[in-house]
């Protein structure tokens, strides 16, 4: 079968192991083993989960007032939990919504340049590393919604970004957005060298989706289906 039907496959038994009663503790007994036959290789490598922005940077404003900081840190610590299940190594940007800035940094746009380049050094200093960065993203209008993966122009970007946008599919017939390439003015993204791939998880400026997305049910759904892309992809 083709190798798109084990991604999704693997994504789903996830899914529904993380949904059900003791699921967690099932999930490994139950992997398809030609799906999981990707991971031996994932395991090789250091996936670096990227909970944006944090500390003096809420980021974008949920209709519902809460800091996308926020968000993307319970999604970003579930995906890490997730990712434990299948012994894969991971490292997180953060873990709270704390930063520590040095003394020099006294505005908030010096102490978000201090932070982004201490992220982007982390990630270059890690050997064999795969970053995941996790954010909203936020329109003028409540109209927009569904997930979109953004790749970053280094070697398998692609091909990881669409291996999560083929998961994410899974999760709303709305998300239909296609991969595409990282805006230039996107530090992060631009300044590793590794494969790298920015997760927009839904719009908090739609309120039915704000609403999900502050869901500690809806989050774990995100994060099964984004480790479920990072070990289905063939990046």
């Amino acid at each position: 079968m083709k190798k798109s039907y084990w991604l999704r496959l693997t994504a789903t038994v996830l899914l529904i192991g993380l949904l059900t009663a003791g699921g967690v503790a099932r999930i490994l007994d139950r992997r398809p083993r030609t799906a999981m036959a990707n991971v031996p290789g994932k395991l090789a490598v250091t996936l670096i989960l990227d909970p944006g922005h944090g500390g003096a940077d809420g980021g974008a404003v949920s209709v519902t007032g809460t800091s996308e900081s926020a968000i993307n840190l319970d999604i970003a610590l579930r995906a890490e939990a997730i990712a434990g299940l299948f012994g894969l190594r991971c490292v997180m940007t953060r873990t709270s919504e704390e930063i520590d800035y040095p003394e020099s940094a006294a505005t908030i746009h010096a102490k978000k340049v201090a932070d982004t380049k201490a992220r982007t050094e982390l990630v270059s200093s890690t050997p064999d590393a795969v970053l995941i960065s996790i954010h909203q993203n936020k329109y003028t209008t409540s109209g927009p919604s569904g997930s979109q993966v953004f790749y970053a122009p280094t070697e398998g970007s692609q091909e990881l970004a669409q291996g999560i946008q083929d998961t994410l599919k899974q999760l709303s017939d709305k998300n239909k957005r296609g991969t595409v390439q990282i805006d230039k003015s996107v530090y992060l993204m631009n300044h590793v060298e590794c494969p790298a791939v920015l997760v927009e998880c839904g719009f908090v400026s739609n309120y039915a989706e704000a609403a999900l997305l502050e869901d500690p049910g809806y989050q774990k759904k995100l994060a099964a289906l984004i480790i479920g892309g990072f070990i289905g992809s063939s990046s």
